[in-house]
């Protein structure tokens, strides 16, 4: 068989082999035996020792008597990927696709966030799926909270597949974002976390999160019914973990496709350091669009920023852009004396 020419494909062409993946780069000094490693990961001997084997021919692990994981190695295949990725470029399907979507004429609005539309000065595609790449903490569920309260105030409906979180609390996230009330009875969620902690749903439609096929066919379902403009999967760690890599990624591609169809947003969520980054730039490599938020510790405190990866079809800034959280809860310009930075050139 023709290996890929792409390494993060190579590295995730079975569950295994991810599972495999984020069980070394979670904890990187693990020594252990085939049998040890199936155990923790729950699969057959026999399969994880085939994948050890690609494993070990690719360096990213060394046998001895047991298999313990090559940071050297992982860090050169980590560099080249990103190089094969060509972040802030556009993939060749990407490519494609955004010349059907030139044709279309698809318009350009602005975020209405002021520290995003810096960063999309010319505004941000009405249909395109975004990846938000995100640290515990980072604000993703008040930025998601923002477009959804956005749709909704322009009497627009919005599909909301929670994975993670009770839908009275997206709501309440939800009406935070707006100056005004908005109408809720056009955000539909699909609830994929009641089920999950055993509690009963007033929801319409709800799903067992393990059951892609389920999901897929509740936003089939009330994509029929309405017209719909914003759809959000918060989050996909949460599909990642039920069914694995491969599954989640086909999901994905799914969602890309069906957004392209509809001419609408999709955003969907994911964790940028709980997997190997050949896992998340699996998932960048499928999507239109990569926003990535991240907080690190300072000497004055907690600094956040955020920066576009990449976004079809518009300019966009790719460099880190500093915010904070206001008050209210909402993403904000961090203010010029905490930063002292000036807002960096356009790609």
């Amino acid at each position: 068989m023709k290996r890929s020419g792409k390494l993060f494909e190579r590295l995730l062409d079975t569950d295994v082999k991810a599972d495999l993946l984020t069980l070394f780069h979670n904890n990187a000094h693990l020594q252990d035996t085939p049998e040890g490693l199936a155990r923790k990961i729950g699969r057959n001997a026999t399969e994880v020792q085939h994948e050890l084997e690609d494993l070990v021919e690719l360096g990213i692990l060394k046998k001895a008597e047991v298999y313990s994981f090559g940071t050297d190695r992982d860090r050169e295949i980590q560099d080249a990927i990103s190089k094969q990725l060509a972040l802030g470029e556009l993939p060749e399907a990407t490519q494609a696709s955004m010349t059907d979507n030139a044709t279309l004429q698809i318009a350009k609005t602005p975020t209405g966030l002021g520290v995003l539309d810096m960063v999309l000065p010319v505004g941000m595609p009405s249909a395109c799926t975004t990846l938000i790449l995100s640290d515990p903490g980072a604000g993703e569920e008040n930025l998601l909270a923002h477009f959804v309260s956005q749709q909704l105030q322009s009497t627009k409906s919005v599909v909301y597949v929670t994975l993670d979180n009770f839908p009275p609390n997206i709501r309440q996230i939800v009406q935070s974002q707006s100056e005004e009330a908005v109408d809720l009875s056009s955000l539909t969620i699909v609830d994929c976390y009641s089920k999950t902690v055993g509690v009963e749903s007033d929801e319409s439609y709800v799903v067992d999160p393990e059951n892609l096929s389920a999901i897929s066919i509740a936003i089939s379902d009330i994509m029929s019914k309405k017209t719909i403009s914003l759809i959000v999967i918060d989050s996909f760690n949460t599909v990642i973990r039920k069914r694995g890599v491969r599954s989640a990624v086909e999901l994905l591609r799914v969602l890309v496709a069906r957004a392209r169809q509809a001419r609408c947003l999709c955003f969907v969520t994911m964790n940028r350091k709980a997997f190997h980054p050949a896992i998340v730039a699996s998932a960048q490599d499928i999507v239109d669009g990569v926003v990535e938020l991240k907080t690190e510790e300072t000497m004055d405190g907690i600094a956040q920023s955020l920066r576009v990866l990449k976004m079809v079809g518009t300019k966009h800034l790719t460099t880190w852009v500093p915010y904070e959280m206001s008050d209210e809860g909402k993403i904000v310009p961090a203010s010029p004396r905490k930063t002292g930075r000036s807002i960096p050139e356009q790609n």
